[in-house]
């Protein structure tokens, strides 16, 4: 592998045109990372390696891979990935431990070692002075490294894969190449059959992403070229929103339609909010906008009169259930924003908090005096939104319901 400077390789996209894949690519060899929308890119080669497995979790802990598609709240999307978790696990795993070895466990008569007191006194006559036996030979432990074992090999082949794709994370060199040629059922197999014997659970984790990586089309000749990631960041973006900030069981707050027609009924698909946060006993429906108001601040960038009209409905839908009166009480306010990202730390933003509120939308055809009618516009900076791992985190839904209700407190 060549030297490079890695932030050369990094690219933050625009979202416009064909300029929308965010992960991993490599074409030919060529590789390049690239970062979502509004994300701030570090400046040093180790922060940079920090981001870059920052957007591989995000990925993997927010899409489920489907062959070669990506399924999201049945929204079906292209995304081409590779086992990119699986060698990033065997590369970590060789650097701490070297290849996998096993042992073969030997015996032998000797006055040193580990004494295996169960086969001296079946094998070994004891010396018998007075009242007492000795032993003056004892059959003693010894372990023997099976360096040419055959999953030794198979492991090899595993981990220059994974250097190949992966290992300029970590290193500009390659391991040596393996001793093995590629054999998918012969490697299956061997993998298999240690899984089913094995009981420590390192190993198990080591054979499991191995199998990962033998189930991955392999073809030596073909050039070096693969992506991990996804064309369509705006579900993972939903995804993170309705991760940090939204409940479980959202679906009881979704507006319903029926048709009636000659005495029979049909249930149309309902309206679903992307999250509904809770709050103080108060309700916030939050969509979340893969906008790009957050990189250019005009104006056309905001959502449109469709996601406003939306937004209400579902505000006027929650307000006037009786269910949700007897859930929150009479006087329970609904909020209603949208979740866009942004970089606080960019030329156009620098000094920003992590969450702010950019303004609000209201409609002609509405009074504008509840809560829910003027819909609140909050950029939430991408990265500090990705860094987050809790599920449902009270200090940032805290964060959040006080930046939405900021636009009240004055009335």
């Amino acid at each position: 592998m060549l030297e490079y400077n890695l932030k050369d390789k990094c690219h933050i996209n625009t979202n416009w045109d064909t300029d929308t894949f965010v992960g991993i690519r490599c074409d030919n060899g060529n590789f390049s990372i690239n970062f979502p929308l509004g994300y701030h890119l570090s400046d040093d080669d180790k922060s940079i390696r920090k981001d870059i497995l920052l957007l591989i979790s995000t990925i993997a802990s927010t899409v489920s891979r489907k062959e070669s598609y990506m399924v999201l709240r049945n929204k079906t999307f292209d995304a081409v990935g590779i086992p990119i978790q699986a060698y990033l696990f065997i590369i970590s795993d060789y650097l701490s431990r070297g290849y996998y070895r096993e042992q073969d466990v030997l015996y032998e008569v000797s006055k040193r070692g580990k004494i295996n007191w169960n086969r001296t006194i079946k094998t070994q006559k004891p010396v018998v002075q007075g009242n007492g036996a000795y032993y003056l030979d004892f059959v003693t432990k010894k372990s023997s490294v099976k360096e040419n074992e055959l999953i030794t090999q198979i492991h090899e082949f595993c981990v220059y894969e994974s250097f190949q794709k992966m290992g300029w994370l970590f290193t500009a060199s390659l391991p040596a190449k393996p001793r093995i040629k590629y054999n998918r059922k012969l490697f299956r197999g061997v993998i298999l059959d240690k899984l089913r014997h094995t009981f420590n659970d390192k190993n198990k984790a080591l054979f499991r992403n191995m199998l990962a990586i033998i189930d991955e089309e392999y073809d030596p000749k073909a050039p070096l070229s693969f992506r991990y990631g996804t064309n369509r960041f705006e579900y993972v973006w939903e995804a993170l929103i309705d991760r940090v900030y939204g409940i479980e069981g959202k679906a009881a707050f979704f507006p319903k339609t029926t048709w009636l027609v000659g005495g029979t009924s049909y249930n149309n698909a309902s309206l679903e909010p992307d999250s509904i946060m809770l709050w103080n006993g108060n309700v916030y429906v939050l969509d979340a906008k893969y906008y790009k108001f957050g990189a250019t601040k005009r104006m056309t960038d905001l959502p449109e009169s469709t996601s406003i009209n939306k937004q209400i409905t579902y505000g006027e839908y929650i307000a006037s259930a009786e269910v949700f009166k007897k859930q929150f009480g009479e006087k329970f306010k609904i909020y209603n924003a949208f979740l866009m990202p942004f970089d606080a730390n960019s030329p156009i933003w620098k000094g920003s908090n992590d969450v702010i509120r950019i303004g609000e939308s209201i409609s002609n055809w509405k009074s504008n005096e509840e809560t829910y009618q003027r819909i609140q516009g909050i950029v939430v900076d991408v990265k500090h939104l990705m860094r987050i791992t809790v599920h449902r985190d009270e200090s940032e839904i805290m964060q959040l319901a006080a930046c939405i209700e900021s636009a009240f407190e004055k009335e």
